[in-house]
């Protein structure tokens, strides 16, 4: 399977082979959500799981003599000269973490110096924290159960690698409700939508991309400007106030033509309407990104926000980190009506990412709710 990296596959193993020059590299590693409860925080096509580790990062393969580490880099401290004293001082200061690892499977090949490395030893855990944060959403003792949790489909971009996984996750026992605990100490409860609340098979897309060549550059944030942002502490300035430095979380707009007062942009905005979304609303929800255009306009750019609808027959993903989508989500009960999470590059703060639910039970709440008040 051809991408970022070859992929091999024979039944349900899956290697990556990995050039000399792929260790020691930052990647872009970016995990969601895509098949989830409909309740606790877990929801399927999310970006963010309350208390787990799905967020976006920046990784690099590291070997180890017969050893293939995944190391998640400590990106938050940084000195920009890498070659400077301080650079040094911050690399001594602040420590990497694990995420997984995996022995080196083959020789080099060779003519290519390649090697393999199991993708299941490194992805099919719970390097995400997943089963954490469904003990403290239940109060219950699930873990990742590996017998059962396996790859679905493994699929190569040129730009990035996607992972497709049923991840099992399961406790032998449930703890019920003891009598006698004292008002507002939690208690165990167990999920409502599932057919056994004791085993729950959840979706991971997990994919690895590549970072921009050269990051965008960076805007500072303004405190009192509500933006999302991305803090780095700079301790390259030990003159400045503070090592600490916000930038604003944008999409990277560059003009077609630099001399022109309103130009298209050398890559608009594109949202891919997912084919979950209902027909009946698909027209609306067009019209409402649209109608951001006029505001670009101003700051100089035509048509700077693109939308698309995902045929049904589509092979791929909205959940890829190359496709910025807006999707339906069905939860058991309204909980945020609509949520807007991106992933950005660290380094600048350029969203490279975003996934935007739309919750199907929100309208109709708010249309219980009117009737409710208003009858």
């Amino acid at each position: 399977i051809k991408g970022l990296f070859s992929l091999w596959q024979k039944d349900e193993k899956v290697w990556i082979e990995l050039k000399p020059e792929d260790f020691n590299k930052p990647f872009f590693f970016a995990p969601k959500l895509a098949r989830g409860l409909g309740e606790g925080g877990i929801f399927g096509g999310s970006m963010f799981v309350p208390g787990a580790r799905v967020d976006d990062r920046i990784v690099e393969f590291r070997r180890q003599h017969n050893l293939v580490q995944l190391v998640a880099v400590n990106n938050e401290f940084i000195a920009r000269d890498p070659k400077s004293p301080e650079a040094r001082a911050v690399a001594a200061s602040f420590a990497p973490s694990l995420l997984s690892s995996a022995t080196v499977a083959s020789s080099p090949h060779p003519e290519r110096k390649t090697v393999l490395v199991d993708a299941g030893s490194l992805l099919l855990n719970d390097m995400l924290a997943i089963g954490a944060a469904l003990q403290r959403a239940y109060r219950q003792g699930y873990s990742l159960e590996g017998r059962n949790t396996q790859f679905t489909q493994v699929r190569g971009k040129p730009d990035q690698v996607v992972f497709n996984i049923d991840a099992h996750f399961y406790t032998a026992n449930l703890a019920v409700p003891q009598p006698g605990t004292p008002p507002g100490m939690p208690q165990p409860t167990v999920p409502r939508t599932l057919p056994d609340p004791r085993s729950m098979i959840l979706g991971l897309h997990i994919a690895i991309g590549k970072l921009p060549e050269t990051p965008m550059p960076a805007r500072v944030a303004d405190a009192r400007v509500g933006y999302f942002s991305t803090t780095l502490q700079d301790f390259g300035d030990d003159l400045a106030r503070s090592p600490r430095q916000r930038y604003v979380n944008r999409w990277r707009l560059e003009k077609k033509d630099p001399s022109a007062a309103v130009s298209e942009p050398v890559k608009p905005i594109t949202f891919w309407l997912d084919r979950t979304i209902p027909l009946k609303y698909r027209d609306a929800i067009s019209k409402g990104v649209l109608g951001w255009n006029p505001a670009f306009e101003r700051a100089g750019f035509k048509d700077a926000v693109v939308v698309k609808v995902q045929p049904d027959d589509a092979e791929f993903d909205t959940l890829d980190t190359d496709t910025a989508s807006i999707r339906w989500m069905t939860n058991a009960q309204p909980i945020f009506g609509a949520i807007g999470p991106s992933q950005v590059d660290p380094r600048s703060g350029e969203i490279l990412d975003a996934d935007i639910g739309l919750e199907s039970l929100s309208s109709r709440s708010v249309r219980t709710l009117r009737s409710q008040v208003l009858a």
